[in-house]
Formats: C-alpha cells, structure tokens, sequence
C-alpha cells in the first residue's frame, strides 16, 4: 500500500506535468494517436502509476464526450490487468495469515457473499484509490466477473463526472491544480463518499450480524450434542 502511495504521486506529478508542457501538441493529436496514448493508461491505471480520475480529466479537458469511447475500453482493460497483478502478488497470502476463527477473517469470509454491492460502493468511493481495490479486492476473494462488471457500474459515475469537470475548464493548469474547483465538483464528492461509506459500513454491519447468529447456532448445536 505504501508503494502505491509512493508510485500514483509520482506518476499523478509526472502526467500533471507533461500534460502542462505538452498541451498545445495534445491539442493537435490524431484519434489513432490517442487509441496509443489510452492504451499505455491502461497499463499505467493497472500498475498505480496514473490515478483514472486524473486521467478522465485530462482526457475530457482535450476530447471533450468522445474521451468516453476510449474510457469504456481502457477501464476494464485496466481492471483486468490489475485483478491479476493483485491476484499474482497475494496467491491467498492475505486469508492465510488470519486466524480462521479471527473475526476479521470471519467478515471477510461473509463478505464474499455480497461481492456485487461491495465491488460498485468501494469503486464508487472518490477516497479509496482505484490501483489499491486492484490488490486488496482480489485477495479476499473477489471473482473476476464481479470485479470487472460491479466495478466498472460503480466507476462510471464519478468518471463521467470528472469528464464533465475536465470539459468545464477552461485552464489545463488550474484543472489539475485543483481538480475539485466549484461547489458542484465538492457537492458530488462528498455525495459519493456518503453513499460508499454509509454502503460498506452496512454491508459491514450485516455481515458482522451473520455471523453472530452463525456462533450462537453453532453454540446451541454443541450445547445439543453435549446433552
């Protein structure tokens, strides 16, 4: 996690940076050209070098709706990339180091059970970062299909969003200064954070219910069986 902390900072000043002393050029590229440029964010989304909020700002800044054809095709293709990196670098790592008694492990266990909300409320969230869900959904044992489908249902909001705000500046510099400028852009994102905090801490809180109900059953079956 430190890692990702350290590489998307890197990675977010670098593009801010070149997007800056290269703005009249990007101005002028071909659609060919931005299929490249689009398809090398994939890869950088995937390995936490480029936040895709970032990227949908840039890319609604310079393409205005038509950045949205190449966002529904690198986005999953970022998700993949990055399932399977998280996937690769765990191999079950996470699950195993917890006792299996824990209640941490317990929640998480339960927690697969509603892999669908929990996928779109954590990719809703403007706070938790899109690379660090790549490695920590996949270990807790998120599938594929839920992943890539909920995720992308729970993206899309706030990537349209960041489009329209890319789209509204009207100065590439004051937009990646501050990416959050206007009441509107604040109003959305604590909206956002609402609904996924107050989603997970749900998901939590049922989950956490279960298995209480789970280890008085299982108390009352032994109790049984003592008798």
């Amino acid at each position: 996690m430190g890692l990702l902390s350290i590489t998307s900072l890197f990675g977010s000043t670098l593009v801010t940076t070149l997007s800056i002393t290269w703005q009249d050029m990007l101005s002028t590229l071909s659609i060919s050209q931005w299929a490249w440029l689009f398809s090398a964010s994939a890869l950088t989304m995937a390995l936490a070098l480029t936040p895709s909020t970032l990227i949908a700002l840039i890319s609604g800044y310079f393409l205005g709706w038509t950045a949205l054809f190449y966002i529904l095709i690198s986005y999953p293709a970022a998700s993949v990339l990055g399932y399977l990196v998280g996937k690769s670098l765990d191999h079950g790592k996470l699950m195993r180091t917890l006792p299996p008694n824990s209640r941490i492990h317990l929640m998480l266990e339960e927690l697969k059970h509603h892999q669908w909300p929990l996928v779109v409320l954590t990719r809703i969230s403007p706070v938790l970062p899109f690379s660090l869900m790549n490695l920590v959904l996949p270990t807790i044992g998120i599938r594929l299909p839920a992943f890539l489908i909920a995720g992308f249902i729970g993206m899309l909001p706030r990537t349209l969003f960041a489009l329209w705000a890319g789209m509204q500046a009207r100065d590439l510099i004051s937009l990646l200064n501050n990416p959050t400028q206007g009441n509107l852009s604040v109003i959305v994102v604590v909206i956002a954070s609402i609904l996924s905090i107050g989603g997970l801490l749900y998901l939590a809180q049922k989950a956490s219910a279960t298995i209480i109900i789970r280890q008085a059953a299982n108390k009352r079956g032994e109790t049984r069986t003592y008798d």
